[in-house]
C-alpha cells in the first residue's frame, strides 16, 4: 500500500478531542514536502480514511478529518 507508514503515523496522530489534523505537522514535513504531505492526504481520502478539508501551502498546512472507517480502524 502506498503511504503504508506515513498513513499508520497520521491515524495514530488523532487526539481524543477532536478528529482534525494537520498532516504537515504531523509528520513532521518541512515546506520542501509539502507535496508528499499532501499526497498521503489524498492517498488517505481515496482509502475513505479521511477528507481533506483545506490545504494552504504558504500557510504549511493540509487539514484532514477523519472518517469513521479510520476512528473504527485498528492502529
Amino acid at each position: 500500500m502506498k503511504f503504508e507508514n506515513e498513513i499508520a503515523l497520521v491515524l495514530q496522530s488523532r487526539q481524543p478531542t477532536s478528529n482534525l489534523v494537520n498532516v504537515v505537522e504531523v509528520l513532521g514535513y518541512t515546506q520542501d514536502q509539502f507535496q508528499q504531505a499532501f499526497e498521503v492526504a489524498l492517498e488517505m481520502d481515496n482509502q475513505n480514511l479521511a477528507k481533506l478539508l483545506y490545504s494552504n501551502f504558504n500557510a504549511q498546512k493540509i487539514i484532514v478529518e477523519f472518517t469513521l472507517l479510520a476512528l473504527n480502524k485498528p492502529h
